[in-house]
């Protein structure tokens, strides 16, 4: 924004009302806002306005309390050029109103004309605004904008011109010297100036030391060449800042400035590169036009903590810093503690440390943030009291102090809490106030205390495994200094830690603990170590009791697991309702044994039978093309939408449904709020395109004081296709945002299909989406060509091709050796073949069938009569190719062998087996498949997954960590399970990906297989517009729960194809099987449906076998 738009203009004064009371109740409620909350750059600039409106023409005292105002303000804002520059212009105009000096007004432009002052306050203004209040504004400013590398020329050229003034006025040989300095030091600090500031100095020095003229300038270029060259490296940042703010664009802002402070803090401070003022000021300059970002802020302090604790800087203001960012955002937890935490450092008093906790707490914001900001304040209020209660100057009311804060801290979370949540709240998952106080008391040696406080936890976290650990080392560590001190005349001193044994034996009984298994391992090694024969001898006996209690357990969940998979893959598999014939069931029947192996690895789904597959490609999706012919409408959205600009930023969704409800039934409404225009638009879509029309009859009317625009949204989205499989909103934004304001951005969901791969972005004008169809074509890389078209449903037609006219054959149970070429010359004699296709796995291996096109569809029909008969020994299947289902879940094999680097334990069984646990037959001794625990042990599951995301995304993000065998997308559960080589990799990356946000809000959480698969489908926008995600619905269960397995058919071999949900078709000697498998873990089902209870049976007989 040009500076000069923002003052007011010297030959059209505005209008003064005739009744300043609206102004002064204006700045009264200014006043009060300001009292508690910084109001930022932007509000102090439009504040100051209307003040200067009333001091222009009314008396001295006005003009002061603008200055007092800009006083404020430029404390406030210290890095604001804008600020300093209106401050300094202000003061200009006053010192040339009183002094009436005309040369003061030619060296300092964009000044205001103030009106005639009464006799008696010209004098006093002839007193007050001399030569030296209005050098020290300007100086202060120009100090205070320095580094502002960008813009601090806009200070600095009008200041040197009043030095040069005044050393015109009274030239001596100490003022040229100061003013030689002066350059000097400018020419020293990168600005975009520089060449400029160099030319000033030219002249300086060319007028008062002409004599060392060509020594001087030559030294100083000299010298200066670095900071020209610091400047250079900088340029390119500055460049992307200055584009990114004419875009309007403010996540591009964001972004950019976040490389450029990741940059420039990365600078060599062994050579000299990195300065503490420009990373400070570049943190001021992104503050400033994002006054309320926490997460910049919380960088800006973590910076400035790093300079004072690691690097000893003295000259950090960070108490001024955290207030300020309190003031900016009241709900930021992280803020206020950082805030208690730098006045602890600084030995601030109590009182004033409890006044800064209770402006925390006392202003309602941060009660909106959720309870975790509030509780960070109360953590590091309660830390405060604790530390101070065992300082060496501390008292005895300390120590009160401490214990009252503490516990009312406790009190006050638990009410809040009850509040939000109800009574079924219970409390913070890692108590950490609670483990705040069993320090105080731990610290004062209350341990009896401190030991009730522990006992009083079990009742919320005693099914923790965590929670017992920490109790036990806390037993531990109190053992040495209570073991005399607890003793008595009739119990004597023992040496053994009997309460630590105790708690580990507590912890033992809990019957829903979610991992036991490590406090076993925890209480053998304590007795061993510490306990006497006895009590070893009866741990032992508790410890084979607990493990055989663990192990039912994890059976009866494993089979809990299993039936509900079971049913699942059931209800899955007749959804699906395969046509499959009786003449294709005796010829897979009559297939040999010996080709088991090969069959499992190329199985395919039981519905592709007679379906033409879905291949992993890069093909575009056929039914979102957009067409020629009319045809009926599913959903007119272009056409029943409307775009709604102007409207007031503060206004709400509720507001704007209210204002159009006249208009007719609405199906969605999105909401976007532009900070730098101070208005919101927002995008409306009707149930009709008549209700849109109504509504358009808005368009020019007033809405909230505001005349709104309200156009219909036909032709102003585009419809792309043919992208990246990767590409997500941040790479839509790059591409298509140089062409407009984007909207909105809509990925289809993935429920129904996840081979969808299409887009629509959704511009401010029909105009930026006819320029942004220009990308169309554009090649994407990959041998992608992008497609980019006005979406127009109207004009959808049907697909065209060999599939779509019916003259392509699909051909099944091909024998694997056979190929291209001699498929087409067997089919050849029916007529001319356009193509020949046929499938292969990851392997490279033929997956027994293909598809065969014809040039027309009476050839691909004779070519039927090759149905059922033999080619190459085999019996094949030639029908028709038709559409195969949607496929709901995506299922990719990485690598053949599922072998890990990684050893891992084996599960031992009820009746001394060595097998798996959905498994119970398998046989020990075969060492080339992997073992359950192996599969469990790499194997994780993604939850949160919005069914937008698909699984090129996914995977991208999951190899960082290492190779997969296996991934599987679930769109129908909001997750992904992904199987890694090694174990190692899986532990990285359940590290790695947990809370990574994967899509705008949507943050990525790591648990197991069993737990995603109880996750809801994702809920989309319902007829009002509100948004709501399927639920996760979690139980009490043991941590290192086993992933779900079921039983393998005698005799069938596993193949290593395959993946968690996909169903597949096999050969054997029996009836027609579909194979459900899940973590390489398969089971053949007979062709009848068999209910829960036949499949338990089948289990347990298994598992009673011989």
């Amino acid at each position: 924004m040009d500076i000069s738009s923002l003052l007011i203009p010297q030959d059209s004064p505005p209008a003064i009302p005739a009744s300043p009371l609206p102004g002064r109740a204006a700045s009264a409620a200014r006043e009060a806002m300001d009292a508690g909350f910084s109001v930022g750059e932007e509000l102090w600039l439009h504040r100051i306005k209307d003040e200067e409106l009333h001091a222009m023409t009314l008396s001295l005292d006005d003009c002061v309390t603008v200055i007092n105002l800009y006083e404020r303000a430029v404390q406030e804002e210290a890095a604001s050029t804008k600020l300093w520059l209106r401050f300094a212009r202000w003061m200009t105009s006053l010192y040339v109103a009183a002094q009436q000096d005309a040369l003061a007004r030619e060296a300092v432009d964009s000044l205001h004309d103030i009106q005639s002052w009464s006799d008696e306050d010209n004098m006093v203004a002839i007193e007050v605004y001399d030569w030296r209040l209005l050098i020290d504004v300007w100086a202060r400013g120009a100090k205070a904008t320095r580094w502002r590398i960008d813009e601090s020329h806009l200070l600095w050229d009008p200041y040197t011109a009043l030095l040069l003034l005044q050393l015109e006025r009274v030239p001596t040989a100490e003022g040229v010297a100061q003013m030689k300095n002066h350059f000097l030091e400018r020419l020293q600090t990168p600005h975009a100036t520089w060449e400029h500031t160099f030319q000033m100095f030219s002249t300086f020095i060319s007028r008062y030391e002409d004599q060392s003229y060509e020594r001087i300038m030559t030294t100083v270029n000299q010298e200066c060449a670095a900071t020209k060259a610091a400047y250079g490296a900088r340029e390119m940042f500055e460049l992307a800042l200055t584009r990114a703010h004419d875009s309007g664009d403010k996540g591009l802002q964001s972004r950019t400035f976040s490389e450029y402070i990741e940059w420039e803090s990365a600078q060599s401070r062994r050579k000299h590169a990195f300065v503490f003022e420009l990373v400070e000021v570049l943190y001021q300059r992104a503050l400033l036009g994002s006054p309320a970002n926490t997460e910049l802020w919380e960088g800006y302090v973590m910076f400035l903590n790093e300079e004072i604790v690691s690097h000893c800087r003295r000259d950090v203001d960070l108490m001024s810093v955290l207030d300020r960012s309190t003031r900016h955002c009241p709900w930021s937890g992280s803020l206020w503690s950082q805030y208690l935490l730098a006045a602890e450092r600084q030995r601030i008093s109590y009182k004033e440390i409890d006044q800064i906790k209770h402006k925390a707490t006392s202003t309602g914001l941060l009660d909106k943030g959720g309870l975790e900001e509030i509780l960070q304040v109360y953590v590091a209020y309660c830390s405060i009291l604790r530390r101070r209660a065992f300082q060496e100057e501390s008292t005895d009311e300390d120590l009160d102090v401490a214990e009252v804060g503490i516990r009312s801290a406790i009190e006050d979370m638990q009410r809040l809490g009850e509040a939000k949540y109800g009574k079924e709240y219970q409390g913070d998952p890692t108590y950490r106030l609670e483990r705040i106080y069993i320090k105080y008391l731990t610290q004062s040696r209350n341990w009896r205390a401190a030991r009730e406080s522990w006992k009083g936890l079990i009742m919320s976290r005693g099914d923790s495994h965590e929670f017992w650990l920490r109790y036990y080392l806390w037993e531990m560590t109190a053992w040495p200094k209570t073991s005399y001190t607890e003793t008595t005349a009739n119990a004597p001193h023992s040496p053994r830690p009997s309460e630590a044994t105790k708690v580990l034996r507590m912890a033992l009984k809990r019957p829903n603990l979610d991992w036991p298994e490590r406090l076993i391992q925890v209480l053998q090694y304590h007795c061993e170590d510490h306990e006497d024969a006895t009590e070893l001898q009866s741990a032992t006996v508790q410890i084979w009791k607990t493990k055989k209690m663990v192990q039912k357990r994890r059976e009866k969940e494993t089979m809990e697991a299993y039936e509900a998979a079971q049913a699942q893959a059931l209800q899955q598999v007749q959804s699906l309702k395969p046509e499959v014939s009786a003449d294709s069931a005796v010829s897979f029947a009559s297939s040999k044994r010996k080709r088991d192996d090969e069959i499992n690895d190329v199985v395919e789904e039981a519905a592709l039978k007679k379906t033409r597959g879905n291949d992993d490609n890069d093909t575009v999706v056929a039914e979102e093309l957009p067409s020629s012919a009319p045809s009926e409408l599913r959903r007119d959205r272009e056409n029943a939408t409307i775009i709604v600009k102007n409207l007031p930023r503060a206004t709400t969704e509720a507001r704007i449904r209210q204002y159009f409800k006249d208009c007719g039934s609405m199906k969605s409404l999105l909401l976007n709020r532009d900070e730098s225009t101070d208005t919101a638009t927002a995008t409306i879509e009707f149930q009709v395109r008549d209700d849109a029309r109504a509504a358009q009859t808005r368009d020019k009317k007033d809405f909230d004081g505001r005349e709104i625009e309200v156009q219909i949204g036909s032709g102003s989205t585009v419809w792309t296709t043919n992208f990246p499989p990767t590409a997500d909103e941040h790479w839509m934004r790059a591409k298509f945002g140089k062409f407009g304001k984007i909207i909105d951005i809509r990925f289809p969901s993935l429920q129904q299909n996840t081979h969808r791969r299409f887009c629509y972005v959704q511009f401010s004008t029909a105009d930026e989406a006819q320029k942004a169809t220009e990308l169309n074509g554009q090649d994407v890389g990959a041998k992608l060509k992008l497609v980019a078209k006005v979406s127009d449903p109207s004009q959808r037609h049907d697909r065209v091709g060999a599939f779509e006219e019916g003259r392509e054959i699909h051909v099944v149970n091909l024998h694997w050796a056979i190929s291209e070429n001699e498929l087409a010359s067997t089919f050849s004699k029916y007529g001319e073949i356009e193509d020949t296709r046929i499938p292969t796995n990851v392997a490279g291996k033929s997956k027994g069938f293909a598809f065969v096109a014809f040039k027309t569809k009476k050839e691909a029909i004779a070519a039927l009569e090759l149905n059922q008969t033999k080619l190459m020994g085999r019996t094949i299947t030639v029908e028709i190719a038709t559409k195969a289902p949607p496929k709901r879940q995506a299922t990719t094999v990485f690598q053949t062998s599922r072998s890990s680097n990684s050893p891992s334990p084996d599960v031992q069984m009820t009746n001394g087996d060595r097998s798996t646990a959905a498994s119970p037959r398998t046989s020990i001794n075969d060492e080339s498949k992997p073992t359950s625990a192996e599969i469990r042990s790499r194997t994780l599951a993604l939850l949160n997954v919005p069914d937008t995301v698909n699984d090129a995304r996914i995977r991208e993000l999951a190899e960082r960590f290492g190779p997969l065998v296996k991934l599987a997308l679930r769109p129908d559960h909001q997750g992904a399970v992904l199987e890694y080589k090694n174990v190692a990799d899986a532990g990285k990356a359940a590290l790695g990906l947990s809370a990574t946000e994967i899509a705008p809000g949507c943050t990525l959480r790591v648990g197991e297989v069993k737990e995603m698969l109880k996750q809801q489908p994702e809920k989309k926008r319902d007829e009002s517009g509100s948004h709501s995600i399927g639920t996760t619905t979690t139980g009490a269960g043991l941590q290192s729960a086993l992933s779900i397995r079921r039983p393998e058919r005698p005799g069938v071999k596993r193949g290593g194809r395959g993946g968690l949900g996909s169903t597949s078709r096999a050969n054997t000697n029996n009836k027609e099987a579909n194979k459900m498998e899940i973590n390489g873990e398969s089971k053949a089902e007979e062709a009848a449906p068999k209910s829960n209870a036949d499949f338990k049976a089948l289990f347990l007989a298994q598992k009673n076998g011989p």
